[in-house]
């Protein structure tokens, strides 16, 4: 029997109504007490034309009461939003309203679109001066979110005054649609480019900071004091008559790690703020990166731990941002420990850029780790030398390529000058 009840024809209409408001205007305020007091004293006096500004009064709240309510009740409203915007920057909403009424102009409607409390961006409104039977008309509103993260549009507010502006209605619509604002984007100081080979030849414990993997035929040398013995290039030395050990090099490995712990502390605004920057800072470099044809592959602790694997190509842009977007600050999960878990395929390893709020023993820690078993990793924390040398937060950039009039260009060694831990 509830079920019934819950899904007949009056329960819907109910849940209509309720969809529906009618409140008084400061104008209707005092509009109505005034009419009260024209309505006593054309009785009490008994004059005739006070009688008939009583009715004109009276036909003015009435007509001004359900007209608007009506009217709101026949428009079609269809949200577009975009899937994805970027922080800092405008995005575009668009609206387009329907007058299904078959006679009847509907003026005045005011279109606001109902956010919660905590949005990063104020309320979106659009304002349609009159829309005659049949006609479709289309908004477009400019709005900016100042965070990353999801923003959920829900609710669509359609209100009105007209004619008298004594009565204020308005109608809901429940239409649900998401946009991911990525981080905001800044400009590289400096240019990134991993340096095509490492030279090699000790063997020893020298190599062990260097990046693993295979190894190709570099040149000859002289023998010096610490190299590997296995090493010795036996017929050049029978031709030259001294030692001469074979010099490897690492093979040529465009890739990048961009590492971002989110981990701050509780209730600490300064450094989620740095943890802002650091994940601009995160963006930028994988922006520029793709760009230049470096794979790049991403590490964010929280629930879930993201890890993506290098990748390169601007199809795969889209999911690395989406991914910085949605990462939430998190006070309690280290990332060290899932570093040190995790098996980490030669062909990933790479130098890693460790983004955090701050420089603390989890920091260090996690760089540890990330050098054990990906790469030497750098550090970069907002208000250190090391992550001002390579980033700076612009007013608004048109897009996430790197600019080649910001800066001279530089070295990948001068680029990745900060704090290294092997």
């Amino acid at each position: 029997m509830s079920l019934l009840l819950r899904y007949s024809p009056f329960a819907a209409r109910r849940r209509r109504v309720a969809a529906s408001s009618l409140r008084i205007t400061t104008g209707g305020l005092f509009f109505i007490p005034a009419t009260g007091m024209i309505g006593i004293a054309a009785v009490d006096a008994e004059i005739n034309l006070l009688l008939v500004i009583f009715g004109l009064c009276l036909g003015a709240l009435t007509m001004n009461a359900f007209y608007g309510w009506r009217t709101l009740r026949v428009l079609s409203v269809k949200r577009v939003v975009p899937e994805v915007a970027v922080a800092g920057q405008d995005f575009m909403i668009r609206y387009v309203i329907t007058n299904k009424h078959r006679w009847g102009c509907i003026r005045n409607i005011l279109i606001e679109d109902l956010l919660e409390s905590a949005a990063p961006i104020s309320t979106p409104e659009g304002f349609v001066p009159i829309l005659r039977p049949g006609e479709t008309t289309s908004l477009v509103v400019p709005v900016a979110s100042m965070a990353r993260g999801r923003l959920a549009f829900s609710t669509i507010r359609l209100s009105t005054r007209f004619p008298f502006c004594l009565f204020s209605k308005w109608t809901q619509r429940q239409t649900r649609q998401d946009t991911i604002v990525f981080p905001r984007l800044g400009q590289m100081r400096t240019e990134m480019k991993p340096s095509a080979r490492s030279a090699d030849s000790s063997g020893g414990a020298s190599a062990s900071g260097r990046l693993k993997g295979d190894e190709e035929y570099y040149g000859v040398r002289e023998f010096r004091d610490g190299d590997n013995p296995r090493r010795i290039h036996w017929r050049r030395s029978a031709q030259t008559g001294q030692l001469m050990i074979r010099e490897m090099a690492q093979a040529s490995n465009d890739q990048i790690w961009c590492v971002v712990n989110t981990r701050i502390e509780p209730d600490n605004a300064a450094q989620a703020q740095h943890l802002e920057l650091a994940i601009s800072a995160a963006a930028t470099v994988l922006c520029d990166a793709l760009e230049r044809g470096i794979k790049v592959g991403l590490i964010c602790n929280g629930e879930p731990l993201v890890v993506l694997p290098p990748g390169s190509g601007r199809a795969y842009r889209p999911r690395l941002l989406r991914e910085l977007a949605i990462s939430p600050r998190n006070t309690d999960d280290d990332l060290a420990p899932h570093i040190e878990q995790l098996v980490w395929p030669a062909r990933w390893h790479g130098r890693c850029l460790l983004f955090g709020a701050a420089n603390t023993d989890d920091m260090r820690a996690t760089s540890r780790a990330v050098s054990r078993a990906i790469g030497p990793a750098t550090i970069y924390v907002p208000g250190e030398a090391a992550f001002e040398k390579l980033f700076q937060l612009a007013a608004s950039v048109d897009s996430c390529t790197h600019r080649e009039d910001v800066g001279t260009p530089k070295t990948v060694d001068s680029m990745l000058f900060g704090v290294e831990s092997n």
